[in-house]
């Protein structure tokens, strides 16, 4: 059954509601908003914590309380937007089982920086509070 639903679509839908829930989430009020189940079930803050944070401010335009909340934010939402944007091309064009790919540099380029910044935070939530 699933086999038969385009992989673009399934693109389209997951980039596309992520977008549209953080457009939609009143930025400042979700400021407290922990969904990781790391974190609730460790009480230590994992890597990603703050994506969803991240997600509403930069929807509402805010990249400086986005960076904050996690250094990877916008590498994440960026990708988001990417994919939606080749979903929606893709879906215009009849293309959804057959869409065109990243260009290379571009994606790996995206991909180190996005490696660097996870990184970066699990030093600080991980390694720092060690050494403390």
């Amino acid at each position: 059954m699933f086999r038969e639903i385009p992989e673009g679509a399934i693109q389209l839908v997951v980039s596309g509601t992520a977008l549209a829930t953080s457009v939609i989430l009143p930025h400042g009020e979700v400021d407290g908003l922990r969904l990781c189940p790391f974190y609730h079930t460790t009480g230590i803050e994992c890597p990603f914590c703050g994506m969803t944070r991240g997600f509403v401010a930069m929807s509402h335009l805010d990249p400086i309380a986005a960076i904050e909340f996690n250094l990877g934010t916008p590498f994440v939402y960026f990708a988001f937007i990417a994919v939606f944007t080749r979903s929606i091309w893709s879906l215009m064009n009849k293309r959804l089982n057959n869409q065109p790919q990243f260009p290379e540099g571009i994606f790996t380029s995206w991909l180190i920086l996005s490696i660097l910044a996870f990184s970066w935070m699990m030093y600080i939530r991980w390694i720092v509070p060690i050494l403390s």
